[in-house]
């Protein structure tokens, strides 16, 4: 008897034979973000020349006071010690000592008229008992002071102090209606050796024109040479932002091809799995009912030996067939993002689990977006179908503000001691490659996952990734 074996019919094609390939444009890394790149680095440089800019104009007029002071202290000392030496010296011999009127007249001229131009306020020559031998304020010469020990120290010398004063002492009792002088002290001897002081007190008037000479001086000058030198780096800036911004085009363009040739890769894998092995078992499926009519009546054992390796046939080829929508998953492109998550839920559902989707339609596009979220239910339903013997499960896909957010949730036996949470919020053990190379991939666009205890029962699977798909390297 012959059989007649049916002919080799083509089978439902699997959706993975029709999807075409990913170019590098479909994976929506925006070439405007690398544009941003170039932008972005030269606002960072000029916000921190101007910052810097403004720290030395801060800086400037916070020092500016203290070392007008110093400029002027100095300079006041230096004229003081010049005077003492130059001028007071000579006039005060041992008749001035000894308070001969006669004497004075000549020391109260010249210094009467060197305090007429307004150079010099106060004058007084101190002894070492603290008498003041002469000051141009009436009633103060011939009266007795406790001296400072700092002053005290110049007698017998010829060096000098000085200060801005407030005019506090008991002997600056008739010029504390004036504003604040610089008070120099000067050691000095008479023309007979006598170890004297002399005392002047120089107009702040200086220390007011050094700070606004200092400020401006020295604010336009930092200024000026730090503008210079922030206009002579910015093309070194723009030079390094553009190197930069090529060096992340063509990482992008390396990986944009690479997901292609992987896609290109996984596609080829799939059609030749297609149109060789699984049309060969369709085939044998087709052939054994009719293998299976050929026999004997009393052939019960072949015969149902012959069903039972039907079945097995036909349990392969929808295995085979849920393996090549894994490796090249469903035409997102043209048939739509949620159509192909329901084809992962029916799987669940045909397993006898009860799967619940919502998803939101505008992760559809760009497709780079699509294909991620569909990895990542896809992932966590494997996971689901693997470890959590779960009756119930809830797939939600959705946006939140510029963030593409996928929640899978199940009611199943939940982590256990086994797969309990590491550092990095997946389970520890065993079987969960899969998360943490998804795990990784989201990380590279700025993205992460996390499973979590469900209240009641079950876990939660969340992840997250950014709309605008950039490697974070390129940021």
């Amino acid at each position: 008897m012959l059989v007649k074996t049916p002919p080799k019919t083509k089978p439902e094609p699997v959706r993975a034979a029709r999807t075409s390939g990913t170019s590098p444009a479909q994976l929506d890394v925006p070439h405007r973000g690398r544009s941003k790149v170039v932008r972005d680095s030269v606002i960072r440089f000029l916000l921190w020349s101007a910052a810097v800019l403004g720290l030395v104009a801060a800086g400037t007029l916070l020092l500016s006071t203290p070392l007008a002071e110093r400029l002027s202290l100095r300079e006041a000392t230096a004229r003081s010690v010049a005077y003492a030496n130059s001028v007071v010296k000579p006039l005060v011999d041992k008749k001035v000592l000894a308070g001969d009127p006669g004497a004075t007249q000549a020391l109260v001229h010249l210094m009467s008229s060197r305090m007429a131009d307004g150079s010099i306020a106060h004058m007084k020559i101190w002894t070492r008992d603290g008498r003041v031998l002469w000051s141009d304020e009436p009633g103060v010469t011939g009266q007795k002071f406790e001296l400072e020990p700092d002053v005290e120290e110049l007698f017998g010398t010829t060096q000098a102090t000085g200060q801005v004063s407030d005019l506090d002492k008991p002997e600056n009792a008739q010029e504390r209606s004036e504003e604040e002088l610089i008070e120099v002290y000067v050691g000095f001897r008479a023309d007979d050796g006598t170890p004297l002081v002399f005392e002047a007190y120089w107009p702040t008037e200086r220390i007011r024109q050094d700070v606004s000479d200092i400020r401006w001086q020295f604010t336009t000058l930092g200024l000026v040479a730090l503008l210079l030198l922030a206009l002579a780096l910015l093309p070194l800036a723009l030079s390094l932002a553009r190197r930069v911004d090529r060096g992340l085009a063509e990482r992008e363009e390396m990986m944009a091809q690479a997901l292609s040739a992987s896609d290109l890769e996984r596609r080829r894998l799939s059609q030749d799995l297609h149109d060789g092995i699984v049309q060969d078992i369709v085939a044998l499926g087709y052939a054994l009912p009719t293998v299976a009519a050929a026999l004997p009546p009393e052939a019960n054992a072949a015969r149902g030996l012959l069903e039972q390796v039907h079945k097995d046939v036909a349990r392969g080829v929808a295995g085979v067939r849920e393996l090549l929508t894994d490796v090249y998953p469903a035409d997102l492109e043209h048939g739509g993002l949620e159509p192909a998550v329901q084809d992962l839920a029916e799987r669940q559902r045909r397993a006898g689990t009860e799967v619940a989707v919502a998803v939101d339609s505008r992760l559809g596009e760009p497709l780079a977006v699509a294909q991620l979220t569909y990895r990542i239910v896809r992932e966590a339903l494997r996971n689901v179908a693997k470890h959590a013997h779960a009756a119930q499960v809830e797939v939600t896909a959705g946006i939140e503000g510029d963030r593409a957010t996928v929640e899978v949730c199940d009611d199943g036996v939940g982590l256990g001691p086994e797969g309990a949470l590491g550092g990095d919020g997946l389970p520890g053990g065993e079987g969960h490659l899969g998360l943490r190379l998804l795990r990784d991939t989201l990380r590279t666009f700025g993205g992460d996952v996390r499973i979590t205890e469900r209240p009641g029962g079950g876990t939660v699977l969340r992840a997250t990734f950014p709309l605008a798909m950039r490697p974070v390297w390129s940021r």
